[in-house]
């Protein structure tokens, strides 16, 4: 049982994760966190979060801790993070969320003792609505039923081997963006039209929000459904060629491998 979580950074992902927490009617009082930034801090505390002063104090107090701070300051703070994992005496269960940060360069850290786990989730936790990819290789089943528990009432949560994270990491983990992006565009699109923009946005959130929930509930594929609305020369049909003259598909395949090897840059 999860009785105690200890955040170690709290901006945008660390923070995402957090308030899902919240919103799913975990007690603020049972998370802790660490955040040098006083005004980031203050924020969380409103929250009714409670603050604590290092990370080892943060680790100590905690049954899960979560890893949020940027896999660049990574290095900054192994020394810091070594040495307070090297002073439990008891094990202790680690989760990051840092893109490109291999297990291994984890555990060198943190001591073969303790569980590490890594894991990929995007923004949308903070509604409650989020994706996270959970990497299997190292971890016992208690590590893994305790993540997605945790998880569980703020997102979905896919087993993979550590060696597909990065594209994890390419899809999901960047993947709310490129919708935010497309979310515009069909909103620009109908204004171009002739809609006023909040008419646009409108039809648009709920014409996305009614094809994910279709997807979802209809056991047909995504090009099935599309094949559904294309109706011979139709208005949808001359839509999709306007899409395909754009490399449409192949731009969003693109920017997911992109993503995934950025990745892989930032692990190295």
């Amino acid at each position: 049982m999860v009785n105690k979580i200890f955040f170690a950074g709290t901006g945008n992902m660390g923070g995402a994760i957090l308030r899902g927490l919240l919103q799913a009617g975990n007690d603020p009082k049972s998370i802790f966190f660490f955040d040098p930034s006083d005004k980031a801090a203050a924020e969380v505390s409103a929250l009714g979060c409670v603050r604590v002063a290092s990370f080892a104090e943060g680790v100590n107090n905690a049954d899960v801790t979560f890893l949020c701070v940027k896999p660049q300051i990574f290095k900054l703070v192994s020394a810091e993070w070594k040495a307070a994992a090297d002073a439990i005496a008891n094990e202790k269960t680690f989760i990051s969320i840092m893109a490109g940060v291999t297990r291994a360069a984890l555990t060198d850290v943190l001591g073969a003792k303790n569980q590490v786990l890594r894991v990929m989730p995007n923004l949308p936790l903070t509604v409650g609505k989020g994706s996270v990819g959970l990497a299997t290789d190292g971890v016992t089943e208690t590590t893994l039923a305790t993540a997605e528990k945790i998880f569980g009432n703020i997102g979905v949560t896919c087993r993979v081997a550590e060696s597909l994270m990065d594209a994890v990491t390419g899809l999901s983990g960047s993947a709310p963006a490129y919708v935010f992006e497309f979310i515009e565009a069909l909103t620009r699109g109908g204004v171009k039209a002739g809609l006023t923009r909040d008419v646009a946005l409108k039809l648009a959130l709920g014409t996305i929000e009614g094809s994910v929930e279709l997807v979802k509930q209809s056991g047909k594929s995504p090009s099935d459904l599309c094949a559904m609305v294309c109706s011979p020369a139709g208005t949808t049909i001359a839509g999709i060629n306007a899409l395909e003259e754009g490399a449409f598909r192949s731009t969003v395949m693109k920017a997911v491998v992109a993503g995934t090897e950025r990745s892989k840059e930032l692990g190295k």
